[in-house]
Parts: structure tokens; C-alpha cells; sequence
């Protein structure tokens, strides 16, 4: 998810099976009995806010997930990876134990199905995830510990560290019981950003893929793509705009060794270009499934219902992209109509709840709350005077995501909350 801050950024400036099988050449037994018979479309989403009181930082909470989905999705991306653990077999710190047990209860409480999603990278899609500290009791993260575009086809304590994933995915498995298992969150950024280590990848989430299903057998596990890339729809992935065909023909080609049981969609599509929902393609939610005849399924997808204001340090204050709650709303009832029509089976929209208050994302200087305003600094940081505007780049990460959510921080269902419940499978 946090990929897409890249996009922002810039706007202000070995092998594998066939796609959707399993290690044996045969698609997965929940797979092929779903294909068989689609089942109803579940909505999922997650709990994932911005918390300014106790333990501050972007945190997994239960929001209102019980009232709101049909799935309950956990995107563990905020609490690090225990590398050292897993890499030595040995069980993970006590305090990060803690947290994972406290999500994985309020989630199993919703008596609903859980969708995991898990990634060895980190949120740039462009390192290996950061690494779970303890510090004074406290669940920190380590980043920038390993080389950066870290390639598990060459690097020399590779083996280790592939097995220490596999390992981790194995336990969050125990840990969540997951009915879908996402292992390599945006896998395709990292191709990206990271062209010598495809191979390396590419060998990492197919390892995870086989774990999983060699430890949990009939779990839907798959690989998440961004399709905003895939297609050719941001500079980054196609800097000739007009050759969006012949970029989605090479982007595909790498993904086409990536194992998995659903063609799983990453999409956060309306500001790239600036096009509306109604000027997004028909075949959006299709296109990269219908390539290898696979079955869908969107892992995550959101729109703000706010414009986004951001200071840089060149320009001031400017707006980055205009978003509305209608177009929010507008964007929703695609996601749900395309999923519904093409009998994907869970469509997850980011989020529950907006990650922060809504005046953050337009107060621009920030003065309207000083404990906002405060966290608004420390994701900026000190200033700089020349090179990459960092102190944009860290307002990005904290609004980008900002007012995506059903509900609106407090919880206040937003406009459209009738359309996100009548489009529900189970009530």
C-alpha cells in the first residue's frame, strides 16, 4: 500500500509454475473448488489508523471491522519482520508476540475470515522489511539494515534469510488463520524499483508460496500486483505514456513466473493522470487476469474523500490531487460492481476508518491542532536545504492514505456507507 507514495512524490517534483497453480501443476483445492462454483463476493477491509495518544504511530486497530465486513483483512507492515528470530529458529521477541496475539484475538472475535497479507520488502518495495526491535518494551523498527534492492538469488547469507521468511510466514499462518494469504505485498514494485533482483524475488515468493501451502494445505495464497504499474499507468513503470500496450506486455512478462492462486490487485488509481472513475479502462479490474485466464481478486484499493495539501520546500503550499467524497463513492461502487460482476472472491478496500482526521490532509501550514501538527513534524523532520524535499516526502507518507475509509476518523459513517453494505455478502 504505501508504494503509491512514490507516485505522489513525483507528482510534486527463477522460475515458477504456471500462474494460479500449485507446486504440483494443479490449482489449489479452495481455488478449484471456488472456480467451480463462485461464491459470493465478501468486502473486507482493515483496521490501520494513526493513533496520537499512548503509543504513538500507525497502529492496527479493531475500528469498526465487526459492523463493517465480511472479511477482516490484517496488513502487517507497521510492526517489522523478526529476521534474527526466524533466521535462527528461534521464537520471536515476547513483546512482539504480544501485539500479534492481541490483533489476531480481536480479529478471530469477529468470527469472521481473515485475509493476511505479508510482504519480505519494505514499504518503498525497494528494501527487505524493516527489522522488529524491542526498545524499552516497545515494538520498534530497524530500517535501511540490509543492502539496499536486496537480491535473494545472489546475496550471501540469502538462504538464511529466504528461510527466515518462510519461517514467519509459517507462524503468522499459526498465528492468524487466514483464509487468504497474500505473502508479497506489490511484488511487482520491487521489480521496479529493483531490476537485477527479479530473479531474487521472484525465488522468495514462490519459496512462500510453497510453505504456505505445504503447511496449510487449501489456503488461497498469492502474491499481490500493483495494476496502476502493471498497465503502464504511472511514469515509473512506462516513461513513454503513449506505449502503455508494449509496457503491459513487458511488465507482465515478469510476473508471469510468480506463483499463486488468484490474480490479486493492488490499485490506487485516480490520481495518476488526474482521470476520473468514469475515464478508467473497462477492463481495469480484468485486464491482468484475463492475460493468463486467471481467476481475480483485489487485495487493496481506497480513495481519499479529500483533497490533499502538502508544503514543499521549494513551492509552498500546493494541492497535489483534488478527491471528493462522491468520488470516493463513485470509485466504491466500481470496486464493488467490477468484483460482483467477475465473481472475485474478496475485495478488500483500504480502510475501515480514515487513517487520520480530515483537517490534516488541507491545513497547510499545519496549525489547526497542535498534537496532529506535532506528528505532522516528526514525520517531516528536519529540514534540507538541497537534494530529495524529505520533509515532503514524510508528509506524503502520513496523508496519502489519509481519508480513505468507510467511516471518517471518529468513526462517523461517511455518505456512501449504504452502497459499502447493500454490496456486502453476508450482513
Amino acid at each position: 500500500m504505501r508504494s503509491s507514495v512514490a507516485i505522489l512524490v513525483s507528482l510534486a517534483a527463477c522460475g515458477g509454475n504456471s500462474p494460479g497453480q500449485s507446486p504440483d501443476g494443479a490449482q489449489g483445492s479452495d481455488a478449484a473448488a471456488a472456480d467451480a462454483a463462485p461464491a459470493p463476493t465478501l468486502l473486507a477491509s482493515g483496521g490501520q489508523q494513526m493513533i496520537v495518544t499512548g503509543d504513538i504511530g500507525f497502529q492496527l486497530t479493531p475500528a469498526n471491522l465487526a459492523d463493517d465486513a465480511d472479511a477482516i483483512e490484517i496488513h502487517q507492515e507497521i510492526y517489522g519482520t523478526p529476521w534474527d528470530e526466524f533466521a535462527a529458529n528461534q521464537p520471536p521477541p515476547a513483546e512482539w508476540v504480544a501485539v500479534m496475539d492481541s490483533i489476531a484475538q480481536a480479529a478471530h472475535a469477529t468470527g469472521k475470515p481473515i485475509f493476511l497479507s505479508v510482504t519480505p520488502f519494505d514499504g518503498t518495495r525497494s528494501q527487505l522489511a524493516a527489522k522488529t526491535v524491542i526498545t524499552g518494551g516497545q515494538v520498534t523498527e530497524q530500517t535501511d539494515w540490509a543492502a539496499g534492492c536486496y537480491d535473494f538469488a545472489s546475496a550471501p547469507d540469502a538462504a538464511m534469510y529466504q528461510q527466515a521468511y518462510t519461517r514467519y510466514v509459517d507462524w503468522m499462518i499459526d498465528e492468524f488463520q487466514p483464509t487468504w494469504l497474500n505473502m508479497a505485498i506489490e511484488i511487482n514494485l520491487y521489480f521496479e524499483a529493483c531490476p537485477a533482483a527479479v530473479t531474487g524475488a521472484v525465488q522468495v515468493s514462490n519459496a512462500a508460496y510453497q510453505a504456505a501451502h505445504a503447511h496449510t494445505p487449501g489456503l488461497v495464497v498469492f502474491p499481490s500486483i500493483q495494476i496502476d504499474h502493471l498497465y503502464g499507468y504511472d511514469p515509473t513503470s512506462c516513461p513513454d505514456q503513449t506505449q502503455r500496450d508494449a509496457c503491459f506486455d513487458a511488465n507482465y512478462a515478469q510476473i508471469s513466473a510468480l506463483t499463486r492462486d488468484r490474480f490479486a490487485m493492488s490499485s490506487y488509481p485516480i490520481p495518476l493522470g488526474g482521470q476520473t472513475v468514469a475515464e478508467l479502462p473497462v477492463d481495469w479490474f480484468t485486464r491482468g487476469a484475463a492475460r493468463g485466464g486467471e481467476r481475480g481478486l483485489i487485495a487493496e484499493t481506497g480513495m481519499d474523500s479529500t483533497a490533499l495539501v502538502a508544503h514543499s520546500r521549494d513551492n509552498g503550499c500546493f494541492t497535489v490531487f483534488t478527491e471528493t467524497e462522491a468520488d470516493e463513492a463513485g470509485y466504491l461502487a466500481r470496486v464493488i460492481g467490477d468484483s460482483k460482476a467477475n465473481h472475485f472472491d474478496l475485495a478488500n478496500w483500504w480502510s475501515d476508518r480514515d487513517l487520520v482526521v480530515a483537517p490534516l490532509m488541507t491545513d497547510c501550514p499545519c496549525t489547526f491542532d497542535s498534537t496532529w501538527c506535532e506528528v505532522l513534524g516528526v514525520f517531516e523532520g528536519p529540514p534540507t536545504t538541497s537534494g530529495p524535499d524529505t520533509q515532503l516526502e514524510g508528509e506524503l507518507v502520513l496523508k496519502v492514505f489519509g481519508t480513505m475509509g468507510l467511516r471518517d476518523y471518529a468513526g462517523v459513517e461517511k455518505s456512501f456507507y449504504a452502497t459499502w453494505q447493500a454490496g456486502r455478502a453476508t450482513q
